[in-house]
């Protein structure tokens, strides 16, 4: 037993300094093969292609390499980032590869490849099931992101930073695993007429209807809370898993897997709790998470 207990703490320390920093992470790998196989563990958990030039290393990794199989990759990605529009033969080689991720992150706009047919990118990761799944366009694209495809089936979280404009009017938004849902309800200093608070306000109900299962629905707001345009949402929004939040970071990317998503999630679960409790309606302030 004495002998097995070093190895597991210096395997707990050399993991924990990986997570902390990515490029004490790329060091560490150099301090001989067995710690290397620790911390590739931590290295390739969460992947995050930016550009062209990520995706092609990645995929030439995983593709050429002779010191880790498809079943490392099949079993230890557990979260990717897509941030930029792949060509989508790409999107299939990677995401049939790496099989066992449970979130998704697509914060893109999409533009035509030149001989790519527009498919619906859901469909061509066909392989995955995310759990947690937060998108700017990307894999949500309008006017139809096809909810009804398997790959949505056991979405638990959803993150939409689309513009309500679009979002209330997706056909099919039926998620059958759907817990947590998080929307855009931001449209700058403007005051949203009577007809458009009333096709939101519907839309959340619709949304809300038919996702059975949903217990936290947080629409997230730019404007402050006693403007003419909020209070008349307020007084629309009578179901309790509905919370307004403000976040004073909005053009940080909402990444499904992040420890800031977590603390997003705690807190409207929080407000939740407090409008169930009789709270009344409740406006979440998110500032640096």
């Amino acid at each position: 037993m004495p002998s097995q207990i070093v190895p597991d703490i210096l395997r707990l320390i050399f993991e924990i300094a990986a997570r902390a920093d990515r490029r004490t992470a790329l060091n560490l790998v150099l301090v001989s093969h067995l710690v290397e196989s620790w911390i590739d563990v931590v290295l390739y958990s969460t992947i995050r292609l930016s550009r062209q030039r990520t995706a092609n290393n990645f995929l030439r990794t995983i593709e050429t390499s002779t010191s880790k199989s498809g079943a490392f990759f099949s079993t230890h990605v557990k979260s990717l980032c897509i941030l930029f529009d792949m060509p989508m033969n790409q999107v299939v080689k990677i995401t049939s590869i790496c099989r066992g991720i449970q979130n998704l992150t697509t914060w893109f706009l999409p533009t035509s490849h030149a001989g790519s047919p527009t498919i619906p990118l859901a469909q061509c990761m066909f392989s995955l099931r995310p759990r947690k799944l937060s998108a700017w366009h990307g894999v949500l694209r309008s006017p139809d992101p096809h909810f009804g495809l398997p790959f949505f089936n056991q979405v638990t979280h959803l993150t939409v930073v689309n513009i309500w404009e679009e979002w209330t009017t997706w056909p099919g938004f039926v998620l059958p695993a759907l817990t947590h849902l998080s929307l855009d309800f931001t449209f700058g200093s403007r005051t949203l007429p009577e007809d458009e608070l009333v096709l939101i306000s519907q839309a959340v109900a619709t949304i809300l209807g038919t996702c059975a299962h949903v217990c936290i629905c947080g629409l997230r707001i730019d404007q402050p809370a006693d403007s003419s345009t909020i209070t008349g949402m307020l007084a629309r929004l009578s179901d309790p898993r509905v919370v307004l939040f403000r976040h004073h970071e909005p053009f940080q990317i909402r990444e499904a897997h992040s420890d800031a998503e977590a603390r997003i999630w705690a807190m409207l679960d929080a407000a939740v709790e407090r409008r169930r409790a009789g709270g009344g309606h409740i406006v979440v302030t998110i500032g640096r998470v």
